[in-house]
C-alpha cells in the first residue's frame, strides 16, 4: 500500500481558515500567551518538551482534576491527552492524593529501598507473563536504554536492530530513522544531535514488512543484541502491528540468538498483562513507563530472570544501573495505587471506548466523504489525513498535516484537548459516556468546518 500524497487532496479554503481560527485562539488566550513570550526569553520555544509547541502557541495549564484541565485564561477541556496516555485514570482523584500525600508525609528520598518497590515490583510481575524480575528507572528514555544495555551484556553483541519511526527515547543508539527517513526504509538515518557513527551499529527494519525485517535478522542478528520495536507504534501515529509481523520477528530473533525488546511504554495500557499480552507475542525484555509512575516520572525494565541477572550487584561486573531517583518513594506509592486501580475490567472499559470512538470516527467519515482515518488499539486513538489506514510512518508522514492542525484547533474551541499536530487521543477511566457524546459532538461540528472549506479527496 502507498501513501497518499498532497496532490490527491483539496485542501480548499484551509489556509485562510486557519488564520481565522488562530486569531480567535489568540484573543481568548492573553495570559497564556503572556506566559509564552516570557517563557521564550528562558527557555528555548518557551517550554521544555518539543511536542507540547503549536502555532500561535501553547496554552498554560493551572490545574486539573479527573479528565478536566483548567488553563491560566479560566478556560476548561476534556482531556484526551492525559499527559501522552500515561495518566490512565485521568489527574488526581481523592484516593491517588492520599496515596502521595502519605508518603509525602513519611518522606520523599532516602537513598534506601522502600516497601512500596518490592511492592510495585510484584503487583508488575504478577501481571506479566514475560517479566520475571524488574528495575526502576526515571523515564522511557531510560527504560530502553537499559534494556538494551543488558541485552548487550547478556549477548555480548553490539548492534541493534529498531523499526523505522519507532521511537525509543532520546540517547543515542535509539535516535536513529525516528522522523527523518531514507530513501528505502532500510536506511539508517541518524536524528539532528546525534553521532553519525551510531548509524553503523543501529540497524533499520521496516515496520509492518515481515518479509524484509526477516530478512535483515537473519543477515545482522547474529552480531546484535536486541530487536527492540513497539508492538504498536506510538509517535508513528498509533500505528498496529499487523497479524504475523511480530510474530515472524519473534521466530527471527530466536533463531539468530538476538534478544527481543518489546518498549510498551505506551502501549502497557492496552491490557492488564500489557499489549503483549493481548497479542500473545512475548519478548525477552520489556521497556515500561509512563502509567506504572501514576503521574509521576518513571521508567523499567524488565524480562527473563537469566537476563535481568546481568544487573544484580551480587554478581561480578554487574551492568551498571544506578540512579538519585531510581524507586523514587512518591513513584512507587503513585504508580501501586495506579496499578491496583487498573483491573481487567478498567482495562476492558477504556479499551472498549476507544473502539467505539474509532470506528464511529471512521464511518462518520466514510460517510460524509471527509478523507480522514482514525487508526490505534483499544483506549489510543489517533487521526490521520487520508482514506487508507496507514501502515507505517512513511505512509502517515506523507501527507498533508494542515488538515490536522485545523481538526485540532476546532476540537479545542469545542472544549475538547486532543494532541497536537498529531491528533492522538487517550481514553481514561475518568472518560464518562455523557463525555464520549461530548467528544463526537465536537468531532461532528469539526468534520462539518472542514468540509464547509471545501477538503475532501481530490478526485470528489
Amino acid at each position: 500500500m502507498t501513501a497518499q500524497s498532497t496532490q490527491d487532496f483539496r485542501l480548499g479554503s484551509l489556509m485562510g481558515l486557519l488564520a481565522e481560527m488562530q486569531g480567535e485562539y489568540e484573543t481568548a488566550r492573553p495570559r497564556s500567551e503572556e506566559l509564552y513570550r516570557r517563557g521564550l526569553k528562558a527557555l528555548p520555544g518557551g517550554n521544555s518538551r518539543s511536542q507540547l509547541y503549536f502555532e500561535p502557541f501553547p496554552f498554560y495549564v493551572e490545574s486539573a482534576e479527573a479528565q478536566w484541565l483548567h488553563d491560566v485564561d479560566g478556560l476548561t477541556y476534556l482531556d484526551l491527552v492525559n499527559n501522552y496516555t500515561s495518566l490512565v485514570h485521568g489527574h488526581l482523584t481523592d484516593e491517588a492524593r492520599q496515596a502521595i500525600a502519605g508518603q509525602v508525609d513519611r518522606g520523599v528520598a532516602f537513598g534506601t529501598p522502600t516497601e512500596n518497590e518490592v511492592l510495585l515490583a510484584e503487583e508488575i510481575v504478577g501481571r506479566m507473563d514475560a517479566v520475571d524480575q524488574v528495575r526502576f528507572a526515571n523515564s522511557g528514555t531510560e527504560a530502553c536504554l537499559y534494556a538494551i544495555r543488558a541485552a548487550r551484556a547478556f549477548t555480548g553483541r553490539d548492534d541493534i536492530i529498531k523499526a523505522e519511526g519507532g521511537y525509543h527515547g532520546g540517547f543515542e543508539t535509539a535516535q536513529v530513522s525516528v522522523k527523518h527517513v531514507g530513501m528505502d526504509a532500510t536506511e539508517s538515518v541518524v536524528e539532528t544531535g546525534i553521532h553519525p557513527g551510531v548509524a553503523g551499529h543501529t540497524h533499520i527494519i521496516p515496520f509492518n514488512d515481515a518479509e524484509t525485517s526477516v530478512r535483515i535478522i537473519d543477515e545482522v542478528g547474529p552480531r546484535s543484541a536486541a530487536v527492540i520495536v513497539e508492538p504498536m507504534q506510538g509517535s508513528a501515529g498509533a500505528i498496529r502491528a499487523e497479524p504475523g509481523y511480530l510474530e515472524a520477528i519473534r521466530a527471527a530473533t530466536e533463531r539468530t540468538g538476538c534478544l527481543l525488546i518489546f518498549d510498551e511504554v505506551m502501549t502497557l495500557r492496552l491490557g492488564y498483562g500489557g499489549l503483549q499480552g493481548e497479542i500473545g507475542v512475548y519478548p525477552d525484555l520489556t521497556a515500561m513507563g509512563k502509567i506504572i509512575g501514576g503521574g509521576t516520572p518513571v521508567g523499567a525494565f524488565g524480562g527473563r530472570a537469566d537476563i535481568m541477572a546481568v544487573a544484580d550487584p551480587r554478581n561480578r561486573d554487574p551492568l551498571m544501573h544506578a540512579g538519585t531517583f531510581n524507586a523514587n518513594p512518591l513513584t512507587m506509592a503513585a504508580g501501586l495505587h495506579t496499578l491496583r486501580a487498573l483491573t481487567p475490567e478498567a482495562v476492558e472499559r477504556i479499551n472498549g471506548l476507544g473502539d467505539e470512538l474509532r470506528d464511529w470516527i471512521n464511518r462518520t467519515c466514510h460517510e460524509r466523504d471527509v478523507p480522514l482515518v482514525a487508526t490505534g488499539y483499544g483506549s489510543v486513538v489517533q487521526v490521520h489525513v487520508g482514506t487508507a489506514t496507514p501502515r507505517s510512518f512513511r505512509d502517515s508522514a506523507a501527507v498533508p498535516k494542515l488538515p490536522l492542525h485545523l481538526l485540532f484547533l476546532a476540537m479545542l474551541g469545542e472544549g475538547v484537548f486532543t494532541a497536537p499536530n498529531r491528533l492522538l487521543m487517550t481514553i481514561s477511566t475518568a472518560i464518562t459516556d455523557e463525555d464520549m457524546d461530548a467528544i463526537k459532538a465536537a468531532f461532528e461540528k469539526a468534520f462539518t468546518l472542514l468540509t464547509l472549506s471545501n477538503f475532501g479527496p481530490a478526485s470528489s
